[in-house]
Parts: C-alpha cells; sequence; structure tokens
C-alpha cells in the first residue's frame, strides 16, 4: 500500500492465535508505524528542542545546586514538556510558524536568565541554547526570515554584556563566554543553510543531467517569470526532444544515451546562463523525463529560434524542439502543452 508520502507501506496483521506478549509486541509496532507515517523531519525536530531543554531543568531538580528555586524550575520543566509534546501530536500539520513561536519562546526564557537570574549555571544553560536555534531556523527557515531571526538572536545575547556585566560570575571572561556562544552558533547556523540548500538541489534537480526536474521547474519558473515581468522581458518555452533516441542507446548502449543527455543539457544550461535551481538568473532548463526536455529562455520567440537554431547546429547529436512565445497571464503547464504540439509537428516535418 502507497502512502501519502510516497513510501510503500505493508500492512501489518495480528494472528489470532498470537500470545499475549507478541499481541502486545504487534500492536506496539502497528502503533510505531502510525506514528512514524505521522511526523516530519520539521515537528520531530521542533519537538526535540524542547525536550532537550526540559532534560535540562529536570536535571537541575536531580541535581540540585546552592540557591536553586526549585519551583521556577518545575513549572519552566512543565512548559517546555508541552511544548515538545506540541509538534508530536501535530505532526505534518505543525505550522512553521508555531515553530517560530517556539523557539522565540526559548529566545524570551534564554534573556530573562542572562539577566535577572545572576546565577553562572543558569547564565551558561542560556548561553548554550543559541547554537541550538541556529541550526534549527538555519535548517528550516527561508534565508530572510533565518538571518534576519539569528541576527536578533546575537544582538539579544551580545546586549547581555551591557545588561549583565558580571555575566559568568568569575567563571571566566564575560566577553570570551559570549564570543564562543556566537561563534558556534554561527558555525551551526551556516552548517544548516548548506544543509538545506543541498536538500533542494536534491529534491529539484535530475541526478543524471543536473537540470532541473518537474518540481524544480515549478519552483524557479514561479520566480523567473515575476522578475521578467518586473523587468518588462518576454518569455519563450521549447519542448526538446532528441533523434532516433532508442536506436542510440541500441548502438552505443545506455552510456552513450546518458552520455548525451548530460552534453545536451549542459550546453543549453550555458547558452541560456542558468545559474543554480532558482529563477533568479537566465533561464530555465528542466528534464522531463526520458530524452524530453523543457527550457524557459528571457527572450522573444525569434530570439530564442535563432538561439536553438544555433545551438542544434553544433550539436554532439540531433535533437527538435517546439518553441512558443508566453503569454503574460498565460500558465506555463498551458505553454508547455502548445510547446509539446509545436515539436511534434516539427517531427512531422523532418
Amino acid at each position: 500500500m502507497m502512502t501519502e508520502s510516497g513510501r510503500i507501506r505493508i500492512p501489518i496483521t495480528i494472528p489470532a492465535d498470537a500470545g499475549g506478549i507478541e499481541r502486545a509486541r504487534l500492536l506496539l509496532q502497528v502503533q510505531l508505524e502510525r506514528f512514524s507515517r505521522w511526523q516530519t523531519p520539521f515537528s520531530i525536530v521542533s519537538a526535540l528542542i524542547p525536550l532537550l531543554l526540559a532534560l535540562v531543568f529536570l536535571s537541575d531538580l536531580l541535581f540540585p545546586h546552592p540557591d536553586i528555586n526549585a519551583r521556577s524550575v518545575l513549572i519552566w520543566l512543565l512548559v517546555y514538556l508541552g511544548a515538545g509534546i506540541v509538534p508530536l501530536v501535530f505532526g505534518h500539520r505543525y505550522p512553521r510558524w508555531a515553530g517560530i513561536a517556539m523557539v522565540a519562546l526559548i529566545e524570551a526564557w534564554s534573556s530573562f536568565f542572562l539577566l535577572r537570574v545572576q546565577h553562572p549555571h543558569a547564565e551558561i544553560n542560556a548561553l548554550l541554547e543559541l547554537p541550538v536555534i541556529a541550526l534549527y531556523v538555519g535548517w528550516f527557515y527561508s534565508g530572510m526570515v533565518a538571518r534576519v531571526f539569528m541576527g536578533l538572536s546575537i544582538l539579544r545575547v551580545g546586549s547581555a554584556l551591557i545588561w549583565n556585566p558580571d555575566l559568568g560570575h568569575g567563571l571566566g571572561s564575560p566577553t570570551i563566554m559570549v564570543a564562543y556562544s556566537v561563534c558556534i552558533a554561527l558555525f551551526c547556523f551556516e552548517g544548516a543553510r548548506a544543509v538545506r540548500r543541498q536538500g533542494q538541489v536534491q529534491s529539484r534537480t535530475d541526478p543524471l543531467t543536473g537540470a532541473l526536474n518537474r518540481r524544480g521547474l515549478l519552483i524557479a519558473a514561479t520566480e523567473l517569470r515575476q522578475r521578467a515581468r518586473q523587468a518588462g522581458e518576454p518569455i519563450a518555452v521549447a519542448i526538446i526532444d532528441f533523434d532516433d533516441f532508442r536506436q542510440l542507446n541500441e548502438s552505443g548502449g545506455h552510456t552513450a544515451g546518458d552520455d548525451a543527455l548530460r552534453d545536451g543539457a549542459e550546453r543549453w544550461m550555458r547558452a541560456v546562463g542558468m545559474r543554480g535551481i532558482s529563477g533568479r538568473s537566465g533561464g530555465l532548463v528542466a528534464r522531463l523525463g526520458g530524452d524530453e526536455f523543457v527550457v524557459v529562455l528571457r527572450a522573444s520567440y525569434a530570439e530564442a529560434a535563432a538561439q536553438l537554431g544555433g545551438l542544434r547546429r553544433g550539436a554532439g547529436h540531433s535533437w527538435s524542439y517546439g518553441l512558443v512565445a508566453v503569454g503574460a497571464t498565460e500558465d506555463l503547464d498551458a505553454a508547455i502543452e502548445r510547446a509539446d504540439a509545436a515539436l511534434y509537428r516539427a517531427k512531422g516535418l523532418r
């Protein structure tokens, strides 16, 4: 059975003659499978952060230090236990704004401990929170949201040197303590951004050719059209299909076919100025499947036809294309369908 996430799920049946222990094991397995399907990486990490802080407060209760306020620690422990359970309950429905609200709560807690508690153990715990938050927002949120939040967090921690000059109470230099916390947080943040970018590349590109896949095309084309509209530039869409590609695979093997696809995609991406997976610069090249590609050009029909004609004359393997100019309000799928029809007409003339 296929789940909504695309994974194959094999239903677990409990035999009628199963013993009590075996039945309990199978029931637990069923519940764990349901729980796993309900969660996403975002919901799980959103739960782990407050649960980690709850563990810190629990350790404070189990191994108390002098002057501990047990009642306050217990309240924070319960707050973070609740904050950790909520994402797991909502699972894949846990909204992004709730994650920001959760880390804002943690930031408020951190500020309170840095400015008011006046105890080195609590202050160090508050400083250690910053790298965790940096990792979280860097991984799961867009560049603008993540960098603004990160900047405000660093400003907040740095201001503790002004409002609480006795930070650390002799355990070390307050400036060095804050600087270490900020440096580690920046490392975590940039590492998370790199992981996020790599994940986006893998989910939006074709692994063989490096061109966009269907999902990547829809995302990047939306941005490209918006930028072209703002600049008053025309857009053209072409469908490209290799000629006699099956014969190429049969005569030279699949390696020859793969080489032809890679070479063609690289030439088209260079020609349209495609850089990265976004629609911020140049045009776009996407592989729809097999030997069929979509090329989106920021050019008029005549300019695009001249450019594609030159590329085809210098190609290492013959290919055909269908080209259309995209209307200002035309849906991209509709333009691709018209280009596909133009491709079949072009092939019929060859």
